[in-house]
């Protein structure tokens, strides 16, 4: 008889050991809650111009806020958030829905005008040789200028950038048109 109270005593004592051990793990355990997914997940765009992302993963409503209004603002429709660039720099969009979830994408606003373009961004040339680029954009005249012009030299001809190859080597070529818009065009030099 002793050994049945036993028995019953200890299976009770170690069914409540369980229970409280239980109970303080689920606590413990909870998954994290995962972020809002958002594409694409950082945003480049110029001042006045807009872009937009796609949130998933949440509830809406969204809300939106910028950490810098001066730089871009955001808004939310549905699950589409549509970010404005204001003027040159960083800033960040903070996203979360109505369960609390959250989201960030950075965004960096630069005027994509104030730089050239060109047909060809980097070349290669024989020492002695010519390589010719043309400029996509900006307003002539045009200035451009070698970083070592004992490795290549450069001309304008017709609003054609002319590289001339002098001897092996690495080095850049700046293209700066009326406007003060400029380029950098990578040059090699076999």
């Amino acid at each position: 008889m002793k050994k049945v109270k036993f028995i019953k005593f200890t299976m009770a004592f170690f069914a409540c050991v369980l229970a409280v051990t239980m109970g303080s793990c689920d606590k413990n355990d909870d998954p994290k809650v995962p972020d809002l997914k958002c594409t694409p997940s950082k945003v480049e765009v110029a001042p006045g111009k807009t872009a937009t992302v796609t949130v998933s993963g949440g509830t809406a409503p969204f809300t939106v806020t910028s950490s810098d209004s001066k730089i871009a603002t955001a808004k939310a429709d549905k699950n589409t958030i549509t970010i404005t660039g204001v003027k040159n720099g960083t800033a960040t969009i903070l996203i979360s829905d109505s369960k609390k979830l959250t989201g960030k994408v950075p965004v960096m606003v630069k005027d994509m005008a104030s730089e050239l373009d060109f047909d060809k961004k980097s070349i290669s040339v024989t020492a002695g040789k010519e390589e010719t680029v043309t400029v996509k954009g900006g307003s002539a005249p045009f200035t451009a200028t070698a970083k070592d012009t004992k490795i290549a030299t450069v001309t304008i001809k017709d609003g054609k950038i002319i590289i001339k190859g002098v001897k092996a080597g690495s080095t850049s070529v700046t293209v700066t048109d009326k406007d003060k818009k400029a380029g950098t065009i990578s040059v090699t030099v076999k």
